[in-house]
């Protein structure tokens, strides 16, 4: 396990050259890009709502501790597609063995890879809710691999470093592993828990690319 967790570190590390930067920076930067930004498909608004997309906003409503909020609106163009993206969310967010916690770590990390600030600012809130410890945090944020073991009062720091690691690899290698790779993951995460993180990376790699092409901000 260590030695899968040194190739990680040092894919990692190389992967994070590449990159524009921690998600502050890139906040920063795309204010900055554009003094008058073209105005981009927000979704309808709640007067030109059709009875299907009426049904799908009032069920994210009902379900969401964030509301109608985020890539909701785009995708409500086509209900169908809200209607069974956002089913997929609630499980992706709400219905797997990870914790809330633990999910919002995964969020998190690829919120910061697809760089989507907006992303970023509704679940770290969410991950504070639940628990993410403030380190975690700050190292996702700068782009670089908590030190679990030196976190205070960590129950499972074993546990939160191959989450981690796995969620790594998954954005890095888009989900191409070795077979020692695999096989030590299997052991230290278990298969259910890899088939569920690669379904919340996918989902919120889905959500992120919906943020920033459409340029939705964060809720105020």
């Amino acid at each position: 396990f260590k030695a899968l967790t040194k190739e990680v570190c040092l894919g990692q590390k190389q992967m994070l050259r590449r990159r524009i930067g921690p998600i502050q920076s890139f906040t920063n930067n795309t204010a900055k890009q554009e003094t008058a930004p073209l105005s981009r498909y927000k979704g309808p608004t709640e007067a030109e709502m059709t009875p299907a997309q009426r049904e799908v906003y009032d069920e994210i409503a009902r379900t969401r501790t964030t509301g109608v909020a985020g890539p909701f609106g785009p995708w409500l163009i086509n209900p169908a597609l809200a209607d069974v993206a956002q089913k997929l969310g609630r499980i992706c967010r709400y219905e797997t063995t990870l914790e809330l916690r633990e999910s919002e770590l995964v969020i998190l990390m690829t919120a910061s890879y697809c760089r989507s600030p907006t992303e970023w600012a509704i679940h770290v809130k969410e991950a504070r809710k639940a628990g993410l410890e403030e380190d975690i945090i700050a190292h996702l944020a700068a782009g670089t691999r908590p030190k679990f073991e030196a976190v205070a009062n960590l129950q499972f720091p074993e546990k939160d470093a191959a989450l981690h690691d796995f969620t790594w690899l998954v954005l890095k290698q888009n989900g191409v592993a070795s077979d020692s790779q695999y096989t030590n993951f299997k052991a230290s995460l278990g298969e259910r828990t890899m088939v569920e993180v690669v379904s919340i990376v996918g989902y919120y790699t889905f959500v992120a690319a919906t943020l920033n092409m459409f340029d939705i901000q964060p809720p105020a």
